[in-house]
C-alpha cells in the first residue's frame, strides 16, 4: 500500500489570501488560518497568544481606522517563512492603543515575518513598522530638528490637544 503525501508549499498567493482575510472588515473567516499555539510579536506590546486574541487586536486597529487600506510592495518566501513589506493608509477616527482619535490621515510602512506550518496555518507573526513616524503624523512626537524649547512647547500643546480630543470622543460616545 502506498500513500501519497501532499506537503504544503507556501506561495505568495496563500500569504496574500491570509493577509486579506485577516485585515478584512469581517475577519471571522481568518481564524482557520491560525494554528493552535499561534503567537504574534508586535513592537512594545506583550506577546499575543492565539488567533482570536490577534483578530481582536486587528479589529481594534480597524475600528480606529475604518478606511484602512493595505498597499502591497514585496512578498519574499523561503521555505515556510514569508517576509512582507506593506504600507497601511487610513484616517484615525477612533482610539488607537490609548491615543484618542486625531482625525489625521496616517501612512505607516511595515515589515512582517510570518511562519506557517505544514497545513498552511500561521504559527508565528512578527511585525516592525515606522511607529515613530506614525506618532509624528498623529502630532504626538515633534518633527525632527525641534529644539529643546520647541519640544517643551510641543509637549504642552500635545497634552492639551489630546485631552481635548479624548473629552470630545467620550462625549460623542455618550450621545450614541
Amino acid at each position: 500500500m502506498t500513500t501519497h503525501e501532499t506537503t504544503f508549499k507556501l506561495t505568495e498567493e496563500h500569504v496574500r489570501m491570509v493577509a486579506d482575510v485577516t485585515w478584512s472588515k469581517d475577519n471571522s473567516r481568518a481564524l482557520q488560518w491560525y494554528a493552535p499555539g499561534f503567537t504574534a510579536h508586535l513592537p512594545s506590546r506583550p506577546v499575543i497568544e492565539g488567533g482570536q486574541a490577534f483578530m481582536d487586536t486587528i479589529n481594534l486597529v480597524r475600528a480606529a481606522k475604518p478606511d484602512l487600506d493595505v498597499e502591497w510592495h514585496d512578498v519574499l518566501i523561503e521555505g515556510n517563512r514569508a517576509v512582507l513589506r506593506l504600507t497601511f493608509h487610513g484616517h484615525q477616527v477612533g482610539p488607537l492603543f490609548g491615543i484618542p482619535p486625531t482625525g489625521r490621515y496616517l501612512r505607516i510602512e511595515e515589515i512582517m515575518v510570518e511562519t506557517y506550518d505544514d497545513q498552511g496555518r500561521m504559527v508565528e507573526y512578527r511585525q516592525e513598522g515606522d511607529y515613530a513616524g506614525m506618532l509624528m503624523q498623529m502630532g504626538i512626537v515633534p518633527p525632527p530638528g525641534t529644539g529643546p524649547l520647541g519640544q517643551l512647547a510641543h509637549s504642552i500643546r500635545t497634552a492639551i490637544r489630546l485631552s481635548w480630543l479624548d473629552r470630545n470622543h467620550r462625549k460623542a460616545q455618550q450621545l450614541r
